[in-house]
């Protein structure tokens, strides 16, 4: 009953107490949907018409008047609040106007619009809503008798008014939503019965509350869904700079290597000849791990050559301990913000979502720097037991998914029967995952397919240099070989 005739007329006995006689400045739009009216040494009311739903609220703190607002209604500019009412039976906000201008907040079903009329001249915000001309005319307020003639009620809560406010009586449910200060009930701001006198304050400040918990918990995904890119953009940096240092055992080998070299040219020295390009070790010193003959620089002389041989085994030995050092640091990061990703996963409400970033903050620090030019991921990314798991977003996605973002040694997985996501399980240079963890990418595939409300599905998985794209099909359309089929029960809808 956010929009509810009741509600708003409660809104319009609450703006009529706070913005009579104040001066409006300009009305301004910063986005879609959206009108602020800036009043002078009064707080700014936005309007809002778009959805989840269209309602009215004033602000808190005074509007900055940014460049890339765009001014609405200049006519307007300058007028002086007289009034704010409710018509009787449409749900239309009028802020009355001493110089006879009227503006008019109209709350209705995809049709929601503000308009401001002055000399018989009708301006609207939204140029391609179209609004009878008739319905800014206020009528007097009609005579209803009974809750099914009442146009105040919508066909919903002519149903369900009585299970909700324990009284079918006409006159009775009139007085309730005269009297009550409203409260959430199953995600709706409803009008329920209260004992204590009606307070236009207590009402507002319900409604408040409602609308900023809802609106807050509203662009909880969209919040999450940044944050979520970053975290998984930061996991991928950190495993490609894992990647990127040389495998310690190679390195030792080629430094015990150069080593020997170093120490077989020195006790074989009188054996050189001036200028050769390579010495054959004496078979008395051969080491059948390493080269039989040791390459030389035929412009340096020995002492030289072997002076180059130990100087490279004491090169690559730092570089070992360095990397070493650098990668004990990689892994302690990758395992803090693996750790941290794991209690993101579990956050559902937008308090948790700032509790988790005030508890983490400076853990993102290069993505924090990027801001909002992130790039985009076609893929939602999951965590289990150090294993990743994507699950592609789109048709589209799909494709560059499984071709562009996963090796041909990792797991590709699909529901065998029907559409859904691409899902992908990275194996990293690892062997083959835990059951626990395949049954979950199944399960995840499973999930984000159009058999999500089934018991049981059947999933493929298959390696992805089997998955080849199907020519001329549309994006996503592969075909696949050598897969084996997995019963899944669909992961859970709170993912």
């Amino acid at each position: 009953m956010i929009n509810s005739w009741f509600t708003l007329q409660k809104c319009a006995n609450v703006f009529d107490g706070l913005y009579r006689g104040a001066v409006l400045e300009r009305c301004v739009t910063f986005r879609k949907n959206e009108l602020w009216l800036v009043f002078r040494e009064h707080k700014p009311l936005l309007i809002h018409l778009g959805t989840p739903f269209q309602y009215c609220l004033t602000a808190r703190e005074p509007l900055s008047l940014r460049r890339e607002s765009v001014r609405i209604f200049p006519a307007a500019e300058g007028s002086i609040v007289e009034s704010v009412r409710i018509f009787p039976a449409e749900r239309v906000l009028r802020f009355s106007m001493t110089h006879g201008g009227a503006l008019f907040l109209i709350f209705l079903s995809n049709r929601g619009n503000i308009a401001y009329m002055q000399d018989n001249i009708t301006e609207f915000f939204k140029k391609r809503i179209r609004i009878d001309a008739q319905l800014l005319q206020e009528n007097p307020a009609p005579e209803y008798t009974s809750l099914e003639e009442d146009p105040r009620f919508s066909p919903y809560w002519k149903r369900n008014i009585a299970a909700v406010l324990g009284t079918k009586e006409y006159p009775r449910i009139l007085e309730i939503l005269q009297n009550s200060a409203g409260a959430e009930l199953n995600g709706r701001f409803v009008l329920l019965p209260q004992d204590a006198v009606f307070d236009p304050q207590r009402f507002y400040a319900n409604y408040r509350k409602f609308l900023t918990g809802f609106l807050q918990e509203s662009g909880f995904r969209e919040e999450y869904g940044r944050l979520e890119g970053r975290i998984t953009s930061e996991l991928e940096h950190l495993q490609r700079q894992l990647g990127s240092i040389r495998k310690e055992k190679d390195l030792e080998r080629r430094a015990e290597e150069y080593r020997y070299f170093a120490d077989t040219l020195n006790a074989c020295r009188h054996l050189l000849q001036a200028h050769a390009e390579s010495f054959e070790i004496p078979e008395m010193y051969r080491n059948p791990d390493f080269p039989a003959a040791v390459p030389l620089r035929s412009d340096s002389d020995v002492q030289k050559n072997i002076d180059r041989y130990y100087e490279r085994s004491r090169q690559l030995m730092t570089q070992i301990e360095n990397g070493q050092k650098r990668r004990e640091q990689l892994l302690q990061a990758y395992r803090i913000l693996e750790t941290a990703y794991g209690a993101f996963q579990k956050i559902n409400h937008y308090r948790d979502l700032q509790a988790w970033n005030k508890d983490h903050e400076g853990l993102l620090k290069e993505g924090a720097a990027a801001g909002e030019n992130h790039e985009r991921r076609p893929y939602r990314e999951f965590l289990l037991d150090g294993w990743r798991i994507r699950v592609g977003k789109s048709a589209k996605d799909n494709e560059e998914l499984t071709f562009k973002f996963a090796a041909k040694t990792d797991l590709w997985l699909h529901v065998r029967h029907g559409t859904g996501s691409h899902v992908i399980l990275k194996r990293d240079g690892k062997k083959q995952p835990p059951v626990k963890v395949l049954n979950y990418a199944a399960a995840l595939a499973a999930r984000f397919s159009e058999q999500k409300h089934s018991g049981l599905v059947t999933v493929v998985c298959t390696e992805r240099k089997y998955v080849s794209k199907i020519k001329g099909a549309g994006p996503g359309k592969v075909r696949y070989q050598f897969e084996r089929d997995i019963l899944a029960e669909p992961a859970s809808t709170d993912l």
